[in-house]
């Protein structure tokens, strides 16, 4: 394609990328789009507290960027507590859990690189939430729209509109109610491990090869 292409998970992921292209946004806009939307089609894989590292080029400076949307361990995941409680990191449940990267990573890229709201990039994510019956899909379409609503604050102000929806995720109501959750079904996460959350923006390694440059994540990634 020569105006641009979308590689996806879900069928329905890839056309909320395409439809995000066609609509104007760049390709950090269709990403981003992208990304929300495998959330719901591809949840086994990706979901909407997970993570996501995200490698851009930017063009207008020539480099190659890492928004780096992972979490880190909450506070109270020592290893003692796995070691002494649990006899090591249990595979399965809530208590590996790490704190969730996606959305601020989301927000970050499209704060960085972007020009569309987050209204914009999740609407289609919203379609796919509302044509279906399982029940974890509405309580994610709330969730969502109680984010819009935060943005919304700042109609005029792109950009101080993501930071209003990072803060609601991480600062504010959400935060308090994650917190709560985890409290009540054994989770370790905190609101102080949402609170002083940062995405990371870092540099690639890199390797040259048969006269390419070839980019990766850090050495936590394969």
């Amino acid at each position: 394609g020569k105006q641009g292409a979308v590689s996806a998970g879900g069928a329905e992921a890839v056309a909320a990328g395409l439809a995000t292209l066609k609509r104007g946004g760049n390709a950090v806009d269709g990403a981003v789009a992208t990304i929300f939307a495998l959330t719901v089609t591809d949840s086994e894989r990706v979901c909407f507290g997970g993570e996501v590292p995200i490698m851009v080029y930017d063009a207008k400076r020539n480099v190659v960027e890492l928004v780096c949307g992972l979490g880190t361990a909450p506070k109270l995941a020592t290893r003692e507590y796995f070691e002494q409680k649990k006899g090591g990191i249990p595979a399965k449940g809530v208590e590996p859990a790490a704190i969730p990267g996606l959305v601020d990573g989301c927000l970050t890229a499209l704060d960085r690189y972007g020009t569309i709201t987050f209204v914009d990039a999740v609407q289609p994510t919203l379609a796919i939430l509302d044509h279906n019956e399982i029940a974890w899909h509405a309580d994610l379409a709330r969730t969502i729209r109680r984010m819009i609503d935060a943005e919304k604050q700042s109609p005029n102000d792109r950009k101080r509109g993501l930071r209003l929806v990072a803060d609601f995720f991480y600062r504010g109501p959400l935060a308090k109610e994650l917190d709560q959750w985890c409290r009540e079904h054994g989770g370790l996460i905190r609101y102080t491990d949402l609170a002083t959350h940062v995405t990371r923006v870092e540099d690639l390694l890199s390797v040259d090869y048969r006269g390419h440059t070839v980019y990766k994540c850090g050495v936590w990634n394969q």
